[in-house]
């Protein structure tokens, strides 16, 4: 069977609607693994021993979770809990949000340790407000520490939308899936999609590794 660039245009409105579901989702799913992360790495830096422990156990019981169980359960068993019908896209927003959750808690974490503790000693020293510390000198230079990690794990999230698939969620791998079986011709379509993804993907790769290479201190040379 060759390639037949005709059946990839003719599959391209399919592709590109489905990407765009895609998008959607991974951006519902991020702003909720944000949510999540902020709220799961500020309970765990608590003083309320009981609600730190929790908030670690959710860090590690989402980072341990494959998002196919995570999304399979919040499909089948999720409504069951709640007594309510769920579509599949707010199943899957849900599940790679709170699996996100995990991650994103430990970006915020590892950047805002990574702040120096000079820093912390110095706004102290100054007598300046919690909220003056955090908003104008510990954030800044955390979040300049968090972006190569953030863009990295929306990478990851990107790719996991296609998990969605499995629940009839008709983003791009689904579109792609349909296309092929509607024309028993499968090599265009998931052509297509890798070629989507590629030029989506590559870009922010690139961008995570020279913000991660600029983000480096080199020492001066005496």
């Amino acid at each position: 069977m060759s390639f037949d660039l005709n059946t990839l245009i003719s599959t391209a409105p399919a592709l590109l609607h489905g990407i765009c579901l895609t998008a959607l989702i991974t951006f519902l799913a991020f702003v909720t693994a944000s949510i999540f992360g902020l709220l799961g790495a500020s309970v765990s830096w608590s003083n309320a021993r009981i609600a730190a422990c929790c908030s670690k156990a959710y860090i590690q019981l989402a980072r341990a979770t494959p998002e196919m169980i995570a999304i399979f359960w919040a499909y089948y068993c999720l409504p069951i809990l709640l007594g309510a019908s769920l579509s599949g896209l707010t199943c899957g927003v849900l599940a790679l949000g709170l699996i996100g959750g995990g991650y994103m808690a430990e970006i915020i974490r590892g950047g805002v340790q990574s702040v120096e503790r000079g820093q912390w000693e110095a706004a102290n020293s100054l007598g300046l407000p919690r909220y003056i510390t955090w908003s104008h000198i510990i954030a800044p230079q955390a979040i300049r520490k968090m972006v190569p990690a953030i863009l990295n794990y929306f990478t990851d999230l990107l790719k996991a939308t296609t998990l969605l698939a499995g629940i009839g969620v008709s983003e791009v791998a689904y579109a792609a899936y349909i296309s092929g079986s509607a024309s028993f011709r499968y090599l265009e379509p998931l052509t297509g999609v890798a070629i989507l993804f590629f030029l989506i993907i590559f870009p922010l790769s690139v961008w995570a590794r020279n913000l991660n290479s600029s983000s480096h201190i080199h020492p001066k040379s005496k």
